[in-house]
């Protein structure tokens, strides 16, 4: 409810409390009084009301935002943990990221930049992979629902859907394509989630192939979900996953290639993965995130191949 809300609903009551008057007694400024209190008190009654209901704004400036929702989605000796934060995320344009800050046992402050997967108005979902030996990861991964996590943003510059379906801007930059291929690597994942996740929930018929590298089969990041994403898109997105090593001699499910990592690959392997076929380069659009060596390497590849639509988060 906004203030202009509640101040509509405070004045229908100051009304409503006005008409019981008698309109043949002489109503004086000590009989209207009372009447108008009331009105103003129902007024901010409702407003404190709604406010406390709502979740704060996300904002440019450092703030603590509730964890709402924790999942474990992968278990193992780096795990994957979801956490949903209560935040309103209206302004939150897609393709941004988040800062998160928290501070060591020693109080040395660590400061992380994170990709949520998803953003729904009142919340915003954030993926996470903990690593032992981390700074960060270790510390969030002792969150609870109920607790706080730190947070500013939107920070970064690359953005999708701003100026209509298939766009995408980087400052002043922008780019408009028919297809889109995704390049990621581990936890690069996130945000071509966020992006595929703005694709299918809206009126956009931009076309998507991601393709989702791992070192093993076991550390897959999000299979069961993607291929979900994959199957009820009626075919508007296509997921494939790659993993360097072989895990066993078991056939693997079609959407899986063992034994193929990103150094392998040659920048005509990329545009053919990333679904983007002879002539069609200026109207596609390959996007890259991942460690530092995966995505230098895709980028002077598909740099090679004559790619001119590229961006990397």
């Amino acid at each position: 409810m906004t203030v202009l809300d509640a101040v509509k609903a405070g004045a229908k009551q100051i009304l409503v409390n006005s008409l019981s008057f008698d309109d043949t007694r002489a109503a004086s400024i000590s009989e209207f009084l009372p009447s108008l209190l009331v009105g103003l008190l129902t007024a901010l009654l409702l407003y404190l009301a709604a406010r406390g209901r709502s979740p704060p704004y996300i904002s440019k400036q450092w703030c603590k935002y509730k964890v709402i929702g924790k999942r474990v989605v992968s278990e193992g000796p780096r795990p994957v943990v979801f956490f949903t934060v209560g935040v309103r995320t209206k302004d939150m344009p897609t393709g941004s990221h988040v800062k998160i800050r928290a501070r060591t046992e020693d109080g040395e402050e660590v400061i992380k930049s994170y990709t949520p997967t998803r953003f729904d108005g009142d919340s915003c979902e954030i993926m996470i992979r903990i690593y032992p030996d981390g700074m960060m990861t270790p510390i969030l991964s002792k969150l609870e629902v109920g607790s706080y996590m730190e947070m500013m943003g939107p920070t970064g510059l690359h953005r999708y859907g701003t100026e209509g379906p298939g766009t995408f801007t980087h400052g002043k930059r922008s780019y408009k394509a028919k297809r889109v291929g995704m390049l990621a690597g581990g936890t690069g994942v996130t945000p071509m989630v966020q992006i595929v996740n703005h694709i299918l929930g809206g009126e956009d018929g931009t076309e998507v192939k991601l393709i989702l590298f791992s070192s093993r089969r076991d550390e897959v990041l999000l299979e069961s979900e993607l291929r979900s994403l994959s199957a009820n898109s009626s075919g508007q997105l296509s997921v494939r996953f790659l993993c360097s090593s072989p895990s066993s001699s078991t056939p693997q499910p079609p959407d899986v290639t063992e034994a193929t990592s990103m150094r392998r690959l040659s920048g005509s392997d990329l545009l053919a993965l990333a679904g983007v076929g002879e002539g069609e380069e200026a109207d596609s659009m390959v996007l890259i995130c991942g460690p530092d060596g995966f995505v230098k390497h895709a980028k002077q590849k598909l740099k090679e191949a004559g790619m001119p639509n590229v961006m990397s988060w």
